[in-house]
């Protein structure tokens, strides 16, 4: 028969393991409520009037050397190749989720990343900097991957 100590002390560490457990549960939903909270804030910004301007001008480039591109047009380039390669780094950093940036960004990255590619080589290029905007091409480059070769998503 169990005594009374050895059975207080039986609920005070199951207790403990309990509480142990739900506090991991609790920081891990935290933590990715957390991850969703950034994506979201910059999917905000991303359905902003003048974003979407932006992008649509974004999307019209068809400029292969970047001396030949008018500057509010640059402007625009930079605009979105900065919120692109933000998500870059974030991802890279494990600090969002693949699936959760190819579900709202991907197709709209998909669109812009083959206007904007030669204007990215062409500053790489002409600032000496060859990883310019590499975040951005690391993004476009995940989302391929993670979609399989095919090109549909992979689940």
């Amino acid at each position: 028969m169990i005594d009374l100590p050895s059975a207080s002390a039986i609920v005070v560490a199951v207790s403990v393991v309990l509480g142990l457990l739900f506090t991991v549960m609790e920081l891990r939903h935290m933590a990715q409520t957390r991850r969703t909270d950034v994506i979201m804030r910059i999917y905000e910004r991303f359905g902003t009037k003048e974003m979407v301007e932006a992008m649509n001008r974004v999307g019209r480039l068809r400029f292969e050397k970047v001396e030949t591109v008018p500057q509010e047009l640059l402007t625009a380039f930079a605009e979105v190749a900065v919120v692109f390669e933000g998500l870059g780094v974030l991802l890279e950093q494990n600090l969002i989720d693949v699936k959760l940036v190819d579900s709202l960004f991907g197709p709209t990255l998909d669109t812009l990343w083959e206007p904007m590619k030669p204007l990215i080589d062409g500053m790489r290029a002409s600032l000496q900097q060859p990883y310019f905007f590499s975040h951005f091409e690391s993004l476009h480059e995940r989302l391929a991957k993670y979609r399989g070769v095919s090109g549909k998503r992979v689940v």
